[in-house]
Formats: C-alpha cells, structure tokens, sequence
C-alpha cells in the first residue's frame, strides 16, 4: 500500500514538471542581460511566447524575486499559433548597482504550469541618458528613421565614449562629443533604423564602448514597431485531426499598408476555394476559405502545408498562411486493423 502511494505521488509530481517544460519550450529565450544602464534609463524587456497548443493559453499571474524588476502580463489570452508577452522593466531609478531577478509566469490554461525568467544588469548612477531609451515606435515597412539621445557623464575628465554598435544590421550609430569641461562630459547620438528592418516587434540594445576599465561599455535600449506592408491573421492554422475528405471552414483577415486587391489563392497540401474574391481594392478584406487534403494519407504524425495568397500589391505580391494538422485513419481502415 505505501509503495502505491509512494508511486502516486510521484506521478503527481511529475506531471506538473511535464507541464513546465513544455510551456518552457514556448518561450523564444527565458533569460535576458540588460548589460550596464544609465540612471533613470527606461530598460525594459519583452519576453514573447508562442501559443503550439490547439486550445488558448491563459496567464494567471506573474511574480518577481527583486523590486529591482517589475513584470507585466501583456497578454493574458492566446489563441492556437498566436503570440504572448510578458514585460519586464528594470527600476533603474530606485536602484542602483548590480541587479537581478527571477520572473515567475503562472499558467493556469489549458493546464498549470509555472515556467522562471531571469534577467539582470548594472545600473550606472554617474551616466543619464536625455531620452531614456530609443523608442521609434511604429514605423511602416520599407521606411528609414533617425532617433537624437543625449548623453551626459559627470565623473573623470578623461572619461570617453570610443565608439557605438548595434547587434542589428539595419541599425547605425552616430556618436559625436559636444562637450568636455572638469568632470563634465556630453554626447549626441543618432540612431538610424534604415528601411531593411524586418516587419514586426524589434527590441535591442545600443552598446556604447568606453575608455573605462571598470565598466567598458553602456546599454541603451531600442524598440521599434516595424508595421508590414501586408498581414494575415491569424499566421498559422492549427487544425488538429482532420479526415481525408473534410472540408474545413476558416475566416481570414488581410490587411495592408494601402489598398489591394487580392488575386489569386493556391496550394501544394490542399484543394482551396472560396467565396467570390472582391474586385474592389480595400485596405483589409475577410476571407472566408474552404479547402480539403490532397492526396491525403492516414498520418497521426503532425504535417504542415501553406496557402498562397496572391494580390496586386507591388511590394508584396503574396503571402503564405501556414497550416499544421494530422490525418484521421478512415473506418475501413480501423476496421482492418481491428480483425
């Protein structure tokens, strides 16, 4: 009797483990180093998560192990093969020094699961930087965009920036000294985001590199909302068991920059129609498809497929809709393997 209950608890202890590395495996990183920070500078980081599940995901809640760090949920809901956020913003004017902390991020749909972020830094008190942060906000794709900051030191006299870089190759920096006197040191910096950046959600550090020994360089935080020419939600269809003759029915919403038309659909992995396709270019249309497996085979193994849209924008002539599923055996077939 105590083995079995011994054997019990194990089981329920394991499950939630289960549970937590998968939710784990949601979380495109579970760490982040804000690097050494100015006094007062906005820090801040987004941890993003991808809903793989076929039902929605809910955030209960979050904690934090320091008030060095105060986290948000930005996404309580997500659906099937959308995306979530959690924030994390470092106090760099309550604190100072070296910081960390751990982020718990409760989940209590579709099962509990707690999964750990950890993020840490070095907040400067004698470097402030006028604004705080580089926040270009949204920007439309294919657009280039300049950002001022100003930098103040009061500390040596022979202290100085040496040179500025960006892990982002659409991203340049400018440094340029305009003053020097006693203790007192100022630079101006331009950032330019150039139009190669990618659509979506950018988040990055600008390092500037000193002649300091102690502490060799100083993080700037950037953030941008690169707005695509042309989306599609949602950007990935989860569709679970299906059978090889079923016919299944979504709505699809298109939205661009300008107005389009939308010209064509096809597709390798399924037979696609759809209402009739409107003649009036619009700047968003709702797409109701219906489509069906080709030559589908009985595969309990998960299979992606994607549906081409064509339209008449000349910067984006199309865009694909990604599509995961499985095959249902047909009863002929279950019936065979049941003799």
């Amino acid at each position: 009797m105590r083995a079995c209950l011994l054997a019990l608890l194990w089981i329920a202890a394991a499950i939630p483990n289960a549970f937590g590395q998968q939710y784990q495996n949601l979380f495109k990183e579970r760490s982040h180093d804000f690097g050494t920070v100015a006094r007062s500078a906005k820090t801040e980081h987004r941890f993003y998560f991808e809903n793989t599940f076929a039902t929605p995901i809910h955030v209960r809640s979050v904690r934090t192990s320091c008030g060095c760090t105060t986290p948000s949920v930005l996404t309580e809901t997500v659906q099937p093969g959308q995306v979530g956020c959690i924030l994390a913003v470092f106090n760099t004017a309550t604190h100072s020094g070296a910081r960390g902390a751990t982020i718990t991020v409760t989940f209590d749909k579709p099962n509990f699961a707690e999964v750990q972020l950890n993020v840490k830094g070095y907040i400067r008190s004698d470097v402030v930087f006028t604004p705080g942060e580089v926040a270009f906000g949204k920007v439309p794709e294919g657009t280039a965009r300049r950002y001022d900051v100003h930098l103040e030191y009061a500390g040596k006299s022979t202290w100085q920036v040496t040179h500025a870089t960006s892990d982002l190759p659409f991203v340049k920096v400018g440094v340029r000294e305009s003053l020097r006197q006693g203790g007192k040191v100022h630079y101006e910096l331009d950032i330019n985001l150039d139009e190669t950046a990618p659509a979506g959600p950018i988040q990055s550090e600008i390092t500037l590199h000193t002649n300091d020994l102690n502490i060799k360089s100083l993080s700037l935080s950037f953030t941008a909302d690169v707005e695509a020419t042309l989306s599609i939600q949602p950007n990935l269809l989860s569709l679970g068991s299906i059978g090889k003759q079923e016919e299944i029915k979504k709505l699809i919403r298109l939205k661009g920059a300008q107005p389009f038309k939308i010209t064509g659909i096809e597709s390798e992995t399924f037979d696609v129609s759809s209402t009739k396709l409107s003649e009036e270019s619009k700047d968003m249309h709702l797409l109701s498809l219906a489509f069906s497996p080709k030559n589908a085979q009985s595969d309990q193994t998960e299979q992606k497929g994607k549906i081409v849209l064509m339209t008449d924008m000349p910067a984006r002539s199309k865009i694909e809709l990604e599509v995961v599923y499985k095959v249902k055996e047909d009863a002929a077939t279950l019936s065979a393997s049941t003799k």
